[in-house]
């Protein structure tokens, strides 16, 4: 490939300004000089380096890659991410005549630190990166993200004149000051163009926020367009509808471990969530149940009809757009000890999207 072409898809997803781009083109053939050849990696490296310096002086950059190293220990934001310390209460929900909708509980239940650090201690990771955007402060905390690309990152928001957000029901927090969005593969452009925004969603810790700072944990879930070694965007938009992004490379993943059940269909499954994966297109998966089994008889309802229970954090159904409903991934409330785990049932209907009858299903998952 031509220095030129390496050039411009090193930069393709940084969103340099032409000034910028001219800028550091100036430097790189100053720095070819001394070296007679310079290698695809060294070229991106150099690339993004000084794209970032030299658009922080012109004070024209909207994205900042955040350091990301072990964590020391688990935080205590991280911890109540899942505990009952994040408050859970049941939304109201009206039917527009005034009566009320029956919603599912959530069950967020009590958890201690050791067991915490225990389960995800070792793949835990601070980040070092902050932010103003229109008067508010945010600086990043700590990353958590297992190998289907499900996880959780905290944060903070500081603002002396203070900040606001609205509970929506299960601690999801929406109408926040600096609420952010999530990207994989590349940053979005004021137009909206970029990667792909995933499903997230915020909860504060409100033991540990104030009138003027909000102590926050963001849910996510990548689905099957994640990679590992891939880059998330945390991307937070001013009033302009500027977009305000921070990189992120994860270091550490939460392995993952594979469940079967006789037919061949298989869950994955973290301490942090688990992907249904349905091979079959033509269908939907519509679950009615779902139950961790540990070995020792108990069971952790990940969502029951019957109970009326919803103990995960964020489900969504994530495709390629061909086909659509293959895999449907949750993001739990509580951590899982995997190695406890004896099976994964699941129980519900598929959804023929042919219009034929639909199917029953009653599956068992076993590694």
């Amino acid at each position: 490939m031509h220095d030129r072409e390496l050039f411009e898809k090193a930069f393709s997803p940084l969103h340099a300004s032409p000034d910028t781009l001219t800028e550091v083109r100036k430097t790189m053939r100053n720095e070819k000089k001394t070296r007679r050849a310079l290698g695809k990696s060294a070229v991106v490296a150099i690339a993004a380096a000084l794209t970032l310096t030299i658009a922080v002086a012109g004070g024209i950059v909207t994205l900042i890659r955040a350091d990301v190293s072990p964590a020391d220990k688990v935080d205590d934001t991280t911890h109540h991410a899942f505990t009952d310390d994040l408050d859970a209460t049941t939304p109201t929900v009206d039917d527009g005549k005034g009566n009320a909708v029956s919603v599912p509980d959530m069950e967020r239940i009590p958890g201690d630190i050791a067991t915490t650090q225990r389960l995800v201690g070792k793949y835990l990771s601070k980040l070092d990166a902050e932010m103003t955007v229109e008067g508010n402060t945010i600086r990043l905390g700590t990353l958590l993200i297992d190998e289907s690309g499900s996880g959780m990152l905290t944060y903070s928001v500081e603002n002396p004149d203070g900040v606001k957000y609205t509970d929506a029901g299960y601690g999801e927090a929406v109408d926040m000051s600096a609420e952010p969005s999530m990207w994989l593969g590349s940053a979005p452009d004021a137009q909206g163009y970029g990667g792909t925004c995933i499903s997230s969603r915020c909860h504060v810790d409100e033991d540990a926020s104030t009138d003027t700072r909000l102590q926050v944990v963001l849910y996510f879930a990548a689905g099957k367009i994640f990679q590992k070694g891939d880059d998330f965007y945390f991307t937070v938009y001013d009033s302009a509808s500027q977009p305000y992004s921070i990189s992120i490379q994860p270091q550490t993943y939460v392995p993952v471990k594979t469940m079967t059940a006789k037919n061949g269909e298989i869950v994955t499954l973290s301490a942090l969530g688990m992907t249904i994966v349905n091979p079959d297109p033509s269908r939907e998966i519509h679950t009615d149940e779902v139950l961790v089994n540990a070995k020792d008889g108990s069971s952790f309802a990940v969502e029951s009809s019957s109970q009326n229970l919803m103990n995960w954090v964020i489900g969504s159904i994530i495709g390629d757009g061909q086909a659509a409903f293959e895999n449907y991934t949750y993001v739990f409330n509580r951590l899982v000890d995997v190695n406890e785990v004896g099976s994964v049932t699941l129980t519900g209907y598929y959804y023929n999207l042919d219009g034929s009858d639909n199917d029953t299903v009653s599956l068992t998952y076993q590694p």
